[in-house]
């Protein structure tokens, strides 16, 4: 009990000591001209806060600790914590490799026992159905208890259904990018990743009947396209059109250049050569749709 003691007041100076600082750089930003990169560094101090202070939440929660990742959960969920790790290091260097950005600290994975206390962990509806969620530098997800009927091929089933691969991807991305990056990108990454790691393919809807989002949608109301899996899908689909032009490589290229405070018109003309308009008219041409 000492131990998590002191465990908690290391971090609860350290959450102090991050939103000092986190205050300070955002009266940095307002002060100068051109922002880009006083918010960068404030993004990723806000997002320390932010994991910091989830950690602060849960200090009394159990955890297991890895080589790369720290699992915390209840009780309830000790059978199936470890599952979690083993799964958790397994993808670790594949999707590291295929995202060649590396963190720096060992990432936090919390499992949540029931659908309502994940969604309670974001101040969601109880009807929001998310196996996993990546926020603010730690990875939350549902108990495998939860989704999983059967026992005997539980393990199976995580390592190859699970969310993890997924929501490590989409962390690689908001730190790789610095934040700075359209949803429909970094969800289209990490079904990319996805696929690539645990052969698992995004089961969307038959998309040769299926008129296309227009992709200005497709990032801060993405959640509010009323067909989720055509969102997914399309998502999935722009991150393939840029792979078979460019490579992965390419669109590593493109999450480098939204690090750089870059916009995705900008960081699309930089790498591929084409501006937005261009880019989208492909990218539809390629599908038989018209803008």
């Amino acid at each position: 009990m000492g131990g998590r003691i002191r465990r908690f007041l290391r971090l609860l100076l350290k959450l102090l000591i991050n939103l000092m600082i986190a205050g300070a750089v955002v009266l940095l930003v307002i002060s100068f001209k051109n922002p880009m990169l006083p918010r960068a560094y404030a993004y990723a101090l806000l997002r320390d806060v932010a994991r910091n202070s989830l950690e602060l939440k849960t200090w009394n929660w159990y955890s297991l600790e890895g080589e790369h990742f720290r699992v915390k959960y209840q009780p309830v969920d000790g059978e199936v914590a470890r599952l979690v790790l083993n799964t958790a290091e397994e993808i670790y260097y594949p999707v590291v490799d295929l995202m060649g950005y590396i963190p720096e600290e060992p990432v936090p994975i919390l499992i949540y026992p029931t659908r309502i206390s994940l969604n309670r962990s974001f101040g969601w509806d109880g009807d929001v159905n998310a196996m996993g969620v990546y926020w603010a530098g730690a990875i939350r997800i549902l108990s495998p208890e939860v989704w999983i009927e059967e026992e005997e091929n539980r393990e199976l089933i995580f390592k190859e259904r699970g969310p993890l691969a997924h929501e490590f991807a989409h962390l690689l991305v908001d730190y790789r990018a610095g934040g700075n990056y359209p949803r429909w990108l970094t969800e289209g990454i990490a079904l990319y990743v996805e696929r690539k790691v645990t052969g698992c393919e995004f089961e969307g809807p038959d998309m040769a009947g299926s008129v296309f989002y227009p992709v200005e949608e497709m990032d801060t109301g993405f959640d509010l396209l009323p067909d989720q899996n055509l969102a997914y899908r399309q998502s999935l689909l722009l991150v393939d059109y840029i792979v078979q032009g460019y490579g992965f490589s390419g669109v590593l290229d493109i999450l480098d250049q939204l690090g750089q405070g870059k916009e995705i018109g900008e960081a699309l003309k930089a790498v591929t050569g084409q501006g937005w308009e261009e880019f989208k008219k492909g990218f539809y041409a390629c599908h038989g749709r018209n803008m």
